[in-house]
């Protein structure tokens, strides 16, 4: 019993430490060396993708109705 509570409190240091760790060198490359953005600019990057595609694909199916309508 005891070896096993041993275990489970070596495993927890374990999770938490590593989880520690990530959270420590995510900020350290985000807000120290900026060789990572922050997530809030990667959200607005993927948010103004997200536009760009929607608009390409409109464009896309103008250029496709006004070739069709040439075309007849």
């Amino acid at each position: 019993m005891l070896l096993a509570t041993l275990f489970q409190a070596g495993q927890t240091w374990h999770n938490e430490t590593l989880a520690t760790l990530k959270q420590n060198t995510l900020e350290f490359l985000q807000e120290e060396t900026r060789d990572l953005p922050a997530s809030a600019e990667v959200e607005l990057f993927y948010a103004q993708l997200a536009q760009v595609e929607r608009e390409a694909q409109l464009l896309h199916d103008k250029i496709e109705r006004l070739t069709a309508s040439s075309n007849q």
